[in-house]
Parts: structure tokens; sequence; C-alpha cells
């Protein structure tokens, strides 16, 4: 789900648990997105019914099946670099190990 204007967890939980009584069972917020873990596909699909294009903060949310990583990947925190660093020369380095799915820099945080 993109989470505007960072709504806070217990606002979220509270959203979702309007829409779908008790099926919530984890919210996890990272940066400005949300994951929404319910009790199973069909809570899902309801959920994502009732509020995919819901008004929040002033933003129409998106709410929708989160995509799952590639089979066989592991996603790799790489801390302490240049500012003046660019993902493709990270690629570049980590591409002797074997082949970079992603490679993003996030910076100003």
């Amino acid at each position: 789900m993109a989470c505007p204007g960072g709504a806070p967890r217990v606002e979220l939980r509270d959203l979702f648990e309007a829409a779908v009584p008790g099926v919530v069972v984890k919210v996890a917020l990272m940066k400005q997105f949300a994951f929404i873990q319910l009790c199973d596909e069909v809570a899902a699909e309801c959920a994502i019914q009732k509020l995919n294009g819901h008004l929040l903060h002033c933003h129409r949310t998106v709410v929708e099946f989160s995509r799952s990583r590639p089979t066989h990947t592991v996603k790799t925190f790489v801390g302490n670099i240049s500012a003046a660093c660019t993902s493709g020369e990270l690629r570049i380095l980590f591409q002797e190990f074997g082949p970079v799915i992603k490679c993003h820099i996030v910076k100003g945080v």
C-alpha cells in the first residue's frame, strides 16, 4: 500500500479493521509504504476492493497485493558509501559475484 503523508500504524490498523473487521495480523511501515498482513487471501481481496483509492491525508491510496521478490534472491544493505557513488558503479562492483537484479541508492535519509 502506498502510504501518503506518513500515516501512523494505529491509523492504518483502524482503517483496515473498519473495512474488514477482525482480519489484520500485522502492520509494517517502511518509508511511504505500508505492508498490512491480513489473515487470508479473501480478506485481502475484500480490503483491496474497499480501500484502493481511499482518500487518506488528502491522497488516494493504492492498495494491492504485494509483489514478491524473485525466488532465490537476497536483498543486501551496503552502508557508508560516498554521496558521489552511482547505482551503476555499485552494480558493476557486485556483478563480480553474480547477476544483480536491482540496485538502488537511497539518498537524503
